[in-house]
């Protein structure tokens, strides 16, 4: 284990301590970004956890829509990863730590539901990253490019952007040393390409 994922998974997670089924290739439903394993998204969640991450942080923090739908499609997936290997990610931890976020940013606010969901996926997608390297990522993103069903203004789901875009991530939190906080460029994860742009940005 490296240094960053050492001081991460140790540093980070002791904090917390202490702290219907669509068909592939088929078009989701009227209303929904995307429909997997009996899990649907429909657009006025993305729409919220979009504006919950301005709104909360007061403009300091942001995700787009295709980064904040790539972590509500994949969130089961990667809990459940993190459950397997002995390391859960809690609900009520990840507020916490999400919390701590927003004061070290000098924020008085408190992080709503919508930010907290999405925050579990970036937080659990970073300790897959750093310590499982890219094979359960990999079968978690090639399960769902399998088997998922994206409305089409979502863009298509693209296993090598996706994977290039957690290997980014994880050079950035390994050369600036950023420990228990290598969290932070995972928010900007995304499993997408081809998406609508003028959808995509609008807001």
């Amino acid at each position: 284990m490296s240094h960053v994922r050492s001081r991460f998974v140790v540093a980070a997670l002791g904090a917390l301590a202490l702290a219907g089924c669509a068909v592939p290739g088929q078009d989701a439903p009227a209303g929904a970004a995307s429909v997997y394993e009996g899990t649907t998204v429909t657009n006025s969640q993305v729409d919220a956890a979009f504006s919950a991450w301005s709104d909360d942080t007061d403009g300091a923090l942001s995700m787009s829509r295709d980064e904040v739908l790539t972590m509500e499609l994949l969130h089961d997936d990667l809990m459940a990863a993190c459950i397997e290997r002995g390391t859960p990610i809690h609900t009520s931890d990840a507020t916490r730590l999400a919390q701590a976020w927003f004061e070290g940013l000098g924020l008085t606010s408190t992080p709503s539901d919508e930010f907290v969901r999405t925050f579990e996926s970036q937080f659990a997608l970073t300790v897959l990253a750093l310590d499982e390297g890219d094979d359960t990522l990999t079968k978690i993103i090639n399960s769902a490019k399998d088997n998922a069903v994206v409305s089409p203004r979502s863009g298509e789901i693209d296993v090598d952007a996706f994977l290039a875009s957690v290997e980014a991530a994880r050079t950035t939190a390994t050369q600036e040393e950023l420990g228990q906080q290598s969290y932070l460029p995972f928010q900007h994860v995304s499993a997408f390409s081809d998406a609508n742009a003028s959808w995509i940005d609008r807001g």
